[in-house]
């Protein structure tokens, strides 16, 4: 069983640090062929036809992002424990942003290849602004944190009136640190928590930068999909929230 410490150096403020601790799944990313039911970063979606490919308003096919097996992750309060999850975003230059995004819940599935779509019908039509230069399969490693110093709004308020020493103010990005891509746990904030954060807040998704398949968000950016946790309770993926940050 996980249980994250708190280091020597913070550990005077442990009872305001512990209960802040979320768990997560920390993904690592291999540029390899997945199979249509894997978690996995672009290529082609788990699709029983070509009719199930989301369009935006405009009636445009979207840009696929990521595929979540949830089977494979590990511990994660109110995540479905089986089925999947896609993650998708309009097609611009924007990466999707200010658009509304969709996020499938694929509750069965099946696992017979001949059956499922073998490639992406639409990859070919984007508009070359996919934020990452190859596809490859995500995996999973579990982990816990403490709310980040990249949250901010939260974080000053968590410490209100606390003065933290100068070891203290050298390794405070260290100690709490949410760069990396992941499910679950806090996101890593480039610029400002954004107005939806305080309530909607549980994190579907980060994608950060990743060598392995070149991810990057705009200027060494990032981006992250968020749900409520009554939604995410209630497996609704309707109203999730998403955006990107850069530099």
């Amino acid at each position: 069983m996980l249980k994250h410490e708190v280091s020597e150096l913070f550990k005077e403020h442990e009872t305001l640090i512990k209960p802040t601790i979320r768990k997560c799944n920390e993904i690592t990313f291999r540029a390899e062929k997945a199979k249509p039911w894997e978690s996995k970063l672009g290529g082609c979606p788990y699709l029983e036809g070509i009719s199930d490919y989301p369009a935006d308003k405009e009636g445009r096919p979207m840009m696929f992002l990521a595929q979540i097996n949830c089977s494979e992750l590990v511990g994660l309060n109110h995540m479905p424990v089986s089925g999947l999850l896609q993650f998708f975003i309009r097609d611009d230059e924007l990466y999707g942003l200010n658009a509304p995004c969709v996020v499938r819940y694929i509750e069965q599935y099946i696992t017979e290849e001949d059956k499922l779509v073998s490639e992406n019908p639409y990859e070919k039509a984007y508009k070359g602004y996919l934020p990452f230069s190859k596809a490859g399969r995500m995996y999973f490693e579990a982990g816990e944190m403490p709310l980040p110093a990249s949250c901010e709004e939260s974080f000053n308020k968590l410490f209100a009136g606390i003065t933290f020493n100068e070891a203290q103010e050298d390794k405070l990005f260290d100690e709490f640190d949410s760069a990396g891509s992941r499910v679950g746990g806090y996101p890593y904030f480039l610029q400002s928590e954004p107005p939806f954060f305080e309530t909607c807040n549980q994190v579907l998704l980060q994608l950060d930068l990743d060598d392995e398949c070149g991810i990057m968000f705009g200027d060494a950016g990032n981006c992250n999909f968020f749900i409520t946790e009554e939604d995410l309770k209630n497996k609704d993926f309707s109203n999730v929230e998403y955006e990107w940050q850069c530099a």
